[in-house]
């Protein structure tokens, strides 16, 4: 006579439903506690971002008037609006050299001039610090600002701080 097998389900197999769901729940947990630090760090990298583009678009201006041998201007897309993004030109015939789009969402330029010059021997005209000063637009106190600072000779430099 043959004996009768039963057959045991092995269930180490898989995960069951309420594992699933605990998993998920603590994901969930884990993502909304990075969230806030992932926007803020979304913003700072936008402010350096801003800061490094301005940088590059003086360097071409200074670049530009000594190659040139005549003044180029870095001015506001829009009229005193740096926000609106910025344009290299020849002084003298208006050609546009370099374009740079807005800087992006809550970025805020401010201690901006209304336009930087650099003459032929890429030198600002006036012996003055130049000052860009980016930040938050809605004032956050944990975004770092960023300031762009043109030393005399038309050098920019930019740092990881509020513009003295």
């Amino acid at each position: 006579m043959g004996t009768a097998r039963i057959s045991v389900r092995d269930r180490s197999g898989g995960v069951t439903l309420v594992e699933l769901i605990t998993v998920i729940a603590i994901i969930a947990v884990l993502a909304s506690i990075a969230m806030p630090s992932l926007a803020a760090a979304l913003l700072n990298q936008r402010l350096r971002a801003a800061g490094t583009d301005l940088v590059s678009a003086l360097l071409i201006a200074r670049s530009e008037a000594i190659k040139r041998g005549a003044p180029v201007e870095i001015a506001p897309q829009t009229p005193g609006d740096w926000k609106s993004g910025w344009k290299v030109a020849a002084v003298a015939s208006g050609e546009q050299i370099d374009k740079k789009d807005p800087p992006g969402h809550r970025v805020e330029v401010t201690r901006a001039p209304a336009v930087v010059t650099y003459e032929r021997n890429g030198r600002l005209p006036v012996a003055a610090v130049v000052r860009f000063e980016f930040s938050d637009s809605e004032g956050d106190p944990g975004i770092r600002r960023r300031c762009v600072t043109l030393d005399p000779s038309g050098m920019p430099r930019l740092v990881a701080s509020s513009c003295p």
